[in-house]
């Protein structure tokens, strides 16, 4: 996984590379700026794999930032972003990876996102990086199964598809049959159950998938590791980690990058509310761990990237917002910020809920 820090003057468009960012299961943002000095100032702290840089900034414009980071880290890969192509001749001039015609789209980050990937291999020659050329099954923020070699699993059936959604969501423990035929038919569910599992089990085998379906007494039970899965990589976690100390910060952080967005996000599993809602409230217990003890080391930027990370996935949240918004309360020099992430808040829930934010959040601003 590559470490990214964002530099772009414009809040809409930080944002946006943010989220776009954030998508791609190779890719963790570790730090976004609206300014060249500040992101100067914080990339010792953070020495990032990879910087976006905006080109037109004030203050020093991406061009005479890149050289500076240059000098810092000459195995720093740049990608910069731009309104006009005419700058791509100064951005190679600086060792630029490549360089993003506005406005990006995910497209634009999947392709360069690939030679970020390979340049990293090439440099660093561990190949065993590439997590393409493993099992590998991603539920958070998307549903995708790969098999041994990289291919991904194409399912028989969209019951094949959810079933197995639904054996990882409950690993190693023996789910009872009777109950998965109620669950997921209404006719002929003693055939279909065993038909499905069949062609689960095939799949499974076709792509040298380093996990099995084993029946035992009335039911089966799904045997895989942690190390394949993202959803089964998180909630271990919560199983060793309560508090985030300095002992454990490192796979504090590592498993909130794991967190990529909603449980198998786009499928419409009408089974998953429930477990959607716990896997959440544990995402916001640890963004809050993790913010709070930025706040006590005094990494204030740490912290404000961390809740803002949160709130690219739920921007409505109130608890989360007041907390974001009394960290830029807490000095007059984040007052820019508070006034501006107040304005995009309250404008979201006026267009999403038809709602005016709390008395709580209005205390923020004083008219």
């Amino acid at each position: 996984m590559l470490k990214v820090m964002i530099v772009e003057d414009e809040q809409p468009t930080l944002d946006l590379m943010h989220l776009l960012i954030s998508q791609q299961p190779q890719l963790t943002v570790a730090g976004s700026f609206t300014s060249p000095i500040e992101a100067l100032e914080m990339f010792a702290d953070i020495l990032p794999d990879v910087v976006f840089l905006d080109v037109e900034m004030p203050e020093m414009n991406g061009i005479q930032l890149a050289e500076k980071i240059v000098q810092i880290d000459k195995d720093i890969q740049i990608v910069f972003t731009t309104a006009y192509e005419h700058y791509a001749v100064h951005a190679f001039k600086v060792y630029a990876v490549d360089y993003l015609v506005k406005f990006v789209t995910s497209e634009d980050i999947n392709r360069v996102t690939s030679r970020l990937l390979k340049n990293h291999l090439d440099k660093t020659k561990l190949a065993q990086i590439d997590l393409k050329t493993k099992t590998s099954i991603q539920c958070l923020g998307k549903f995708e199964v790969r098999g041994e070699g990289g291919t991904v699993v194409k399912w028989p059936t969209r019951k094949t598809e959810e079933l197995f959604a639904y054996f990882l969501v409950h690993p190693n423990q023996v789910i009872n049959k009777w109950k998965l035929m109620d669950m997921f038919w209404t006719k002929n569910a003693t055939v279909n159950l065993h038909t499905t599992i069949s062609r689960m089990k095939k799949v499974l085998k076709e792509n040298n998938m380093k996990l099995q379906i084993r029946n035992l007494n009335d039911g089966y039970i799904l045997d895989v590791e942690a190390e394949y899965c993202d959803l089964l990589t998180f909630k271990a976690y919560f199983v060793h980690y309560d508090k985030v100390n300095k002992d454990n910060l490192k796979i504090s952080e590592r498993t909130f990058q794991v967190y990529k967005g909603h449980l198998f996000e786009m499928k419409d599993y009408l089974w998953v509310l429930g477990v959607e809602e716990e896997l959440s409230g544990m995402y916001e217990k640890l963004t809050r761990e993790l913010a709070s003890f930025f706040i006590q080391e005094g990494n204030i930027n740490r912290s404000e990237e961390v809740v803002k990370t949160f709130l690219t996935l739920y921007p409505l949240h109130e608890e989360m917002t007041i907390f974001l918004l009394n960290i830029y309360a807490s000095n007059l020099i984040y007052e820019k910020r508070l006034k501006e992430y107040y304005k995009n808040y309250v404008k979201l829930l006026r267009e999403e809920l038809g709602v005016e934010p709390s008395n709580e959040v209005k205390q923020f601003i004083q008219n």
